[in-house]
């Protein structure tokens, strides 16, 4: 029986043996249990949870890591974690006597849709399962209270981070510059947030959803202190951490330690690269004001960037503009930047007010959270075509910042050699942007161990196999040549049809490289497997031949996910289905070998006369694809009748499915319907329950 303690009130639990969750004798307090495999790790788990009840939660969060490094499926660390990164404090409630959580350390994303938490839940008991969705719910509304109020606040240029009581509860010399250092920065005409002043009539309520709000708009931290123990107390270190980790995630914020009394040596190591002052040196009150000063003016308008217009009109739009964003009032705001465009077509900051407003975001450094990409949003388009060099810069970062957060997510769940390339190929269209260029290398190298793997299970497979490479050669040759075998005489025993032949060849070349080729001109009319999609082997038709290449299009529907904003008028080029099928479709279906195999095809528009004519800004271009679907005429010509057409979901369902534009309508795209009918007209691109037919090209000689 092992002993923890509790990570409510610290007193002591015993753990049954192969126990996950547990109540408290002393609290009361029914709580989940980590899995304890020795009396190291235990240990390990009370140092952790001492420093996260005493709110030190980047050490805390450190230690739980190190569990986590020897047993990456404790669900009892991911958990734990996730209590480190947003803060959360359990207090007793008075009134019912029970410990409930509170929110230190909030932030815009919610609880549940953080990665930690779905692993905490991926390797948790059902009884640990029960217990970590309450809470997560319970934190999420806080989360939600906090993130109300805090958009109601209005912005702070200057943060001020100090202690303001001692041990013995009285008010520190760091409390008393601090003081100074506020009035002068408010002469100045800064917006200071100073706890002191800030909170005084805040007394009674939570001070989180205040902080929250102020550490995220202030341009400049100041962190001042006269001796090392204050600036690493629990409450001053919990806002200069949070405000480091801003700046880490590419916001352009500046913290400034300042000391006084002290050696610069002792300040904490995280700001080591970070420029201290000494507020004992003569002028330092000057050179501090002189450095914010350029610091807020250089992130002045908005932060979207130099407004390039002498319009005062104009000005004083994009001003309430940014009022109505940082309100959260999403349509004014996009009312406004029109009124905006009205008077400057090529306004960038109007595009810009028009992205934010789309996607509900307050501030422009709010877009590098967003979740999936925006780089095909029009509006994102023109902010790009018409913004100066320090927005386009801003704008293409924020971009690489959301690819770089969904790659490395999708890294730490990877298990496959083809998830590791498809990673790979993510980071590798942000090469330059952190440490991406060495996750491409690592996540190469991770591939290359799962193919060993692979291989080697592969092998043994084989090896177990009833049938040789000479039956098999024997078999094939005997459904090609129609010869009368022995093996076929009584159909209830044969071992192969004639498609069972040409899936076996294709997905096992290794065994039958030296199968007669006369079976290729034998396959246009038949049916082949060929790559893997959402864990099912995808099923192709053989539509058309030419030399050695045969054009082939999936015999069942896929599901079509759409986390792209389309334009209102679609071409095959812009279209975010063309995007998807020759990125992630292609990345997730095939592995490298059969990659090698797909050729890639011009894939011309139909003729003008068969589509709506467009003008020059949605012209129907030609495009190198690997993966595309068909257009209106070639499924008429490689299906005859409706019944060909007609087409089912790997599901069963019966399934309308996209053609390849332009159709009759310059808004809608063309589809084959659920009776295979072909419907020119066809439907917008925001449609959720049309499918996909991917078609390609196979060159049979690779």
């Amino acid at each position: 029986m092992s002993t923890l303690k509790c990570k409510m009130c610290g007193g002591a639990i015993d753990i049954e043996e192969g126990a996950s969750v547990c109540t408290c004798e002393y609290c009361g307090t029914k709580q989940t249990l980590p899995r304890l495999d020795d009396e190291r790790k235990a240990n390990l788990y009370d140092r952790a949870n001492h420093f996260r009840r005493n709110n030190d939660y980047d050490k805390a969060m450190s230690i739980y890591e190190q569990i986590l490094n020897e047993d990456n499926t404790d669900a009892e660390s991911y958990w734990s974690i996730i209590l480190c990164k947003y803060g959360i404090e359990y207090v007793l409630d008075p009134a019912t006597r029970k410990y409930v959580p509170t929110v230190n350390r909030a932030q815009f994303a919610s609880v549940i849709s953080d990665e930690d938490y779905k692993k905490a839940i991926k390797y948790a008991t059902i009884e640990q399962k029960i217990i970590y969705e309450e809470e997560a719910k319970t934190i999420d509304d806080i989360q939600k209270g906090i993130l109300e109020i805090s958009k109601k606040e209005n912005p702070f240029d200057v943060f001020i981070c100090y202690k303001e009581t001692n041990s013995d509860g009285r008010r520190t010399q760091d409390s008393v510059l601090a003081t100074d250092l506020y009035h002068q920065l408010t002469q100045e005409g800064f917006k200071v947030f100073f706890s002191r002043i800030t909170l005084e009539d805040k007394l009674g309520t939570a001070y989180e959803p205040y902080i929250f709000a102020a550490l995220h708009s202030a341009k400049v931290m100041v962190v001042l202190g006269t001796k090392q123990e204050y600036f690493n107390a629990v409450w001053v270190k919990n806002e200069w951490s949070r405000y480091l980790a801003l700046i880490k995630n590419g916001e352009k914020k500046m913290l400034i330690p300042a000391y006084r009394d002290m050696d610069p040596y002792d300040l904490p190591e995280e700001f080591s690269h970070l420029q201290a002052q000494d507020m004992s040196k003569l002028g330092f009150m000057q050179d501090l004001i002189r450095g914010i000063k350029k610091t807020i003016e250089t992130d002045s308008n908005m932060g979207w960037g130099n407004v390039s217009t002498s319009n005062n009109n104009v000005n004083a739009l994009l001003k309430r503009v940014q009022v109505f964003l940082e309100d959260g009032e999403w349509e004014r705001a996009d009312e406004y930047c029109e009124r905006v465009l009205d008077h400057e077509p090529q306004n960038a900051q109007a595009y810009l007010g028009k992205l934010m407003a789309e996607l509900h975001v307050h501030r422009k450094e709010d877009l590098r959270r967003e979740k999936q990409s925006f780089v095909l949003n029009k509006n994102y388009e023109k902010a790009i075509r018409f913004g100066d060099e320090s927005l386009i810069a801003d704008l293409q970062e924020y971009i690489s910042n959301i690819v770089y957060n969904q790659a490395i997510v999708k890294m730490r769940l990877a298990q496959t050699e083809r998830d590791y390339l498809t990673v790979a190929w993510e980071f590798s269209t942000i090469s330059g942007f952190k440490d991406a260029e060495s996750l491409v290398e690592y996540c190469y190298e991770k591939a290359k161990l799962c193919r060993k793997d692979a291989e080697e299970i592969k092998k043994t497979e084989e090896q177990s196999r009833v049938i040789t490479k000479n039956d098999f050669e024997r078999v094939v040759n005997a459904v090609v040549l129609k010869e009368e075998n022995a093996l076929f005489k009584d159909k209830r025993k044969a071992i192969y049809s004639y498609a069972d032949a040409i899936r076996t060849y294709l997905s096992n070349p290794h065994i039958a490289r030296s199968v007669n080729k006369t079976i290729f001109p034998q396959m246009s009319n038949d049916s082949l497997a060929f790559g893997r999609y959402g864990g099912n082997i995808i099923e192709w038709d053989v539509i058309e031949r030419k030399n050695n290449s045969i054009l082939m299009i999936s015999k069942h529907s896929i599901s079509y996910k759409r986390d792209y904003i389309d334009p209102r008028v679609v071409t095959w080029e812009t279209w975010s289905l063309r995007k998807w099928l020759n990125d992630e479709f292609l990345m997730d279906a095939f592995d490298l070998d059969e990659q090698k195999l797909i050729d890639t095809t011009t894939v011309k528009p139909d003729e003008k006369e068969t589509g709506y004519l467009l003008g020059e800004s949605f012209k129907h271009n030609e495009t190198n694809d690997k993966v595309f679907i068909l257009s209106v005429r070639e499924v008429d010509k490689a299906f005859i009748t409706n019944e060909k057409r007609r087409c089912k979901s790997i599901n069963g369902q019966v399934s309308t499915w996209w053609l390849r534009p332009p159709g009759t309508i310059p808004d809608c795209v063309p589809c084959v319907n659920e009776n295979g009918e072909v419907d020119a007209e066809g439907y917008p691109t925001n449609c959720s329950d049309i499918f996909v037919r991917p078609a390609m090209w196979i060159n049979l000689d690779s």
